[in-house]
């Protein structure tokens, strides 16, 4: 009888390790194999992103997808500049919100020079930008983006969107100078956004606003008159019923330095029912002051002032509950019409996306939701994408490790059984 000695034992678990230890080698090339299949670098500028953008449209306007650029092998840095062209503008000139254009010389939103870009790097970085040309500097220091323009936006803007008339309860038209969004995913994999937001103003009118105006020129109308009689030469800042804001308003609500320090998500338009307030009561608190100050200059100024004073008695309690006769109603009329995010960020499966500006139509933007400059960089694998040998070399390799594995633990088991049968036999 043969007896299996303890040393034969460990000889049988060495084969059995060098076994698995092959499995969990041919387990690895097959993992390496799949990483291969991710890509470098890649990033995507946008100028514009909804779900509107049929895929019929899509298909007939490929620059509405984007400058999208992959870098799948590291063979040399992949750079794409698209600008919107005339096919992808008719694209846009069809998209409504209800009954209502969205772009075009009649739409909610006009465009003015506006770019697409895009870079994937070697080294496993990526960059990408969409909005104002003039604006790529500052982000990301492109000085060849090629513009195009959508719409036809007033002498200096680069954008204006417009929703609601002066006849529904309010209208607004939003003037940009200048927007734009950049993403950045460095060769680290750390990913982060930036935007540029300038020369913003906006005109509200409507006629939520206009009850407050009429009351408002049916007092300071006369005033106005007679003080024009005495030679005050003032002018009634109320009379087109419309009231402009411009970006210090909105900064003064907003209590930031610049447009540029919003927080994420922050909707421009909500800053507006509080600036109108404001904006009134120091036209109209100022209006008085000037013609106050106008009459006390003049040797029979008494009957002036006196109608200054009367004036001021009956403004003075309306202006100051205009914070709540006014900025209320007038807050739900803006909510429901539209709604002007800025500095939109969001991650989704390892892609960072960075937008300047989303526009929503209806409440909570229910007829239309529309990105405007999107830059969205990754994910990035870097070098671990890059293939180091094709599919018939890696499986010589797994067979070969496998094979070396076998032989080793065979070598391992031959010694030990030498040295353990005469011991066997004794």
């Amino acid at each position: 009888m043969t007896i299996r000695p303890q040393s034969s034992a460990r000889a049988w678990k060495t084969v059995r390790a060098a076994g698995a230890t092959a499995v969990v080698a041919a387990l690895l090339i097959p993992a390496s194999a799949a990483q291969a299949a991710d890509v470098v670098s890649q990033g995507t500028g946008r100028i514009v992103t909804t779900s509107l953008l049929g895929t019929d449209v899509l298909d007939n306007a490929v620059a509405l997808r984007g400058a999208n650029a992959v870098n799948a092998d590291a063979s040399g840095d992949v750079i794409v500049d698209l600008p919107l062209d005339a096919s992808a503008v008719g694209g846009l000139v069809a998209l409504q919100a209800g009954s209502t254009n969205l772009f075009g010389d009649n739409g909610i939103i006009r465009l003015g020079a506006v770019g697409q870009y895009a870079r994937a790097n070697d080294d496993g970085s990526s960059s990408a930008f969409s909005g104002a040309v003039s604006a790529a500097p500052s982000l990301i220091g492109v000085g060849t983006i090629t513009p195009s323009s959508v719409g036809s936006p007033s002498a200096g803007d680069s954008a204006t969107i417009v929703v609601g008339t002066d006849a529904d309860p309010v209208g607004l038209q939003v003037g940009i100078g200048a927007f734009a969004a950049s993403a950045i995913n460095t060769a680290d994999g750390a990913q982060s956004g930036d935007y540029v937001l300038t020369d913003v103003d906006v005109v509200v009118n409507g006629t939520v606003l206009q009850g407050t105006i009429d009351t408002l020129n049916s007092t300071l109308g006369p005033l106005i008159a007679t003080a024009n009689i005495a030679g005050a030469n003032v002018t009634n800042p109320f009379t087109s019923g419309d009231i402009t804001l411009t970006e210090q308003d909105l900064l003064a609500v907003a209590g930031v330095p610049d447009l540029n320090s919003l927080a994420p998500g922050t909707d421009l338009l909500s800053l507006v029912p509080a600036a109108v307030v404001t904006k009134v009561q120091t036209l109209a608190n100022g209006l008085l002051t000037q013609i106050g100050a106008f009459a006390a200059g003049l040797p029979l100024g008494g009957v002036l002032q006196g109608l200054v004073t009367e004036a001021q008695n009956t403004l003075n309690p309306i202006l100051s509950a205009l914070s709540t006769s006014l900025q209320g109603p007038l807050g739900d009329a803006v909510t429901q019409l539209a709604q002007l995010p800025v500095n939109v960020q969001s991650t989704v499966d390892g892609t960072f996306t960075q937008t300047a500006l989303r526009v929503g139509v209806g409440p909570d933007g229910s007829l239309a939701s529309v990105d405007l400059a999107s830059a969205a960089v990754g994910p990035n694998a870097g070098q671990l994408a890059v293939p180091v040998a094709g599919p018939e070399s890696l499986a010589i390799a797994g067979g070969g490790f496998g094979l070396a594995a076998v032989i080793v633990a065979a070598v391992m088991l031959r010694r030990r059984t030498r040295v353990a049968v005469p011991t066997a036999r004794g």
